[in-house]
């Protein structure tokens, strides 16, 4: 009986600990770390946080909008957690966060459809580069002016892949995971990476009163790093963290 009461208890309060919190993910698609289908988001995050979910007992709520809107409703406090992202871009932000531990990389590139031998940013000079409008891409940005890089701006990663694809860009900066993952789905984007442009460790971004949180969220990333779930999550979009 009271091994009995004792699991009730334990139970009991395990409900009480449980929180709901939300998650950003970008519209316009961002796959593989989110995209919708059937209605549904699924991708990279989703799959990560159903992980946690299961580690937690928390649940995560996944809220659509556009990068800009997404990063001001977080710096409002609207938004709990901003998935995959490095400090540095960031740092312009009236609301920085508080960060989980690095659990993978996001690696961004110059993709083209061309096959081209550029090597460095001035090669790319008097051309047209797209970019995601919100993202930051570091001291890459230096090549960003009239007479050098020409950028232009889309909402979404998925824009870019057209304008490329269609030629109505020369280049666009992607991450590398996005770029595999259509190439994995759609064998008529013959789109090539030409030239690697950051690597940089990634965490969970969270709202600053959320430290709770936050060492949670690092003990469930420590398990599923040492499983090697976070591995097969990302082998699962044809892709690595």
């Amino acid at each position: 009986m009271l091994r009995f009461v004792l699991v009730v208890l334990c139970f009991l309060s395990f409900l009480l600990k449980a929180e709901n919190y939300t998650v950003l993910c970008y519209h316009s698609a961002n796959p593989p770390y989110s995209f919708v289908e059937n209605n549904k988001v699924k991708g990279i995050f989703p799959d990560i946080f159903t992980r946690i979910s299961e580690l937690t007992g928390h649940q995560f709520n996944f809220v659509n909008f556009s990068v800009a809107r997404g990063l001001n409703l977080f710096d409002q406090g609207k938004i709990d957690i901003e998935p995959g992202v490095n400090p540095i871009w960031r740092r312009h932000t009236q609301s920085p966060g508080i960060y989980s531990d690095f659990y993978a990389f996001s690696r961004e590139v110059i993709i083209s459809k061309k096959n081209n031998q550029e090597k460095n940013p001035t090669d790319l000079y008097g051309k047209v580069l797209g970019i995601v409008r919100g993202y930051r891409y570091g001291d890459f940005e230096q090549h960003f002016a009239q007479s050098k890089i020409v950028k232009v701006e889309s909402r979404s990663e998925l824009e870019l892949l057209s304008q490329v694809n269609y030629g109505r860009i020369d280049y666009a900066i992607m991450g590398e995971a996005t770029a595999l993952y259509y190439q994995k789905v759609n064998d008529e984007l013959q789109l090539i990476p030409i030239m690697m442009v950051s690597e940089l460790p990634v965490a969970m971004r969270v709202q600053p009163n959320l430290s709770g949180l936050k060492k949670e969220l690092n003990r469930a990333l420590k398990v599923m790093s040492k499983n090697g779930e976070i591995e097969k999550i990302y082998a699962k979009y044809g892709t690595k963290p």
